[in-house]
């Protein structure tokens, strides 16, 4: 009869743990790239994320909650929980949707602006020239073990966060606007050359029909567009190639910034 008392302890002490704990990395996956994607099916997310959860929970340690805790206290701390692995996941979100940004100007710089395809990761309609830029620098973040890195973030941010802890200071907002504005800063920069030669183009195009009025500009200035702008997009792979390793390393540092601010 006095054996189920230790069982009792253990149950008391390591289930809000594990509750606590999955939905952290429920949060963190739910929003990180390749894992958070809708090409992976629901229960596999979740069997992925339970078993993430036990292997994360032995280095967590149990979380010891006072015994005269009220449930709405405990339903704030899984809030609380839910937000840290939100912050934390959203620091890796804004590299690719940099380059949906840039994708889609320079998409419409080209004349594709209404040429839309749906994209099989995320299961939404998005610019055919922002998705061709998104899978071709995931490709290059697989290349670089970046999914190694988002892994190896569900493992240690417990260690610098523990469960239970953790505050959201104001810091954390400014850099979290900081970045935003960065996004379009850099996102511009990249769609600048598209834009540019996009921009002399149109200025040609509209010299020659001011010198030849017969020219039928409406039906050459499409093909000629797109055109150029093939030749443009694969030009630029060879720019991503140099920007991959940097934007990664920005990337990694942005999240250690937040599981530091939050820690």
């Amino acid at each position: 009869m006095t054996d189920i008392f230790p069982i009792l302890d253990y149950t008391f002490h390591w289930v809000p743990s594990f509750l606590f704990a999955f939905a952290r990395i429920s949060a963190m996956i739910f929003l990180f790239p390749y894992f958070g994607y809708n090409a992976f099916k629901p229960r596999v997310r979740v069997m992925f994320v339970f078993m993430l959860t036990l292997i994360v929970l032995p280095f967590t340690g149990p979380f010891n909650f006072p015994m005269d805790m009220s449930p709405l206290q405990l339903f704030a701390l899984l809030i609380k929980e839910v937000a840290i692995g939100f912050f934390i996941g959203f620091g890796s979100v804004f590299i690719f949707e940099l380059f949906t940004f840039a994708g889609s100007i320079a998409g419409k710089q080209m004349g594709l602006g209404m040429a839309e395809m749906m994209d099989p990761t995320q299961m939404i309609r998005s610019s055919l020239v922002g998705q061709f830029w998104t899978l071709a620098m995931m490709i290059g973040f697989f290349s670089l073990d970046f999914h190694h890195f988002l892994i190896q973030t569900v493992v240690h941010n417990f260690q610098i966060i523990p469960l239970g802890a953790g505050h959201f200071p104001s810091e954390l907002g400014e850099m979290y606007i900081k970045a935003g504005s960065n996004l379009f800063y850099v996102g511009f920069q990249l769609a600048a050359p598209a834009i540019v030669f996009m921009m002399m183009l149109d200025t040609a195009i509209a010299l020659m029909a001011r010198i030849m009025p017969s020219l039928p500009v409406f039906l050459i200035v499409l093909p000629v567009k797109v055109g150029m702008g093939l030749f443009i997009i694969s030009v630029s792979m060879e720019i991503f190639q140099t920007l991959a390793e940097p934007l990664l390393k920005e990337t990694q540092y942005f999240i250690h910034n937040t599981i530091n601010l939050i820690g």
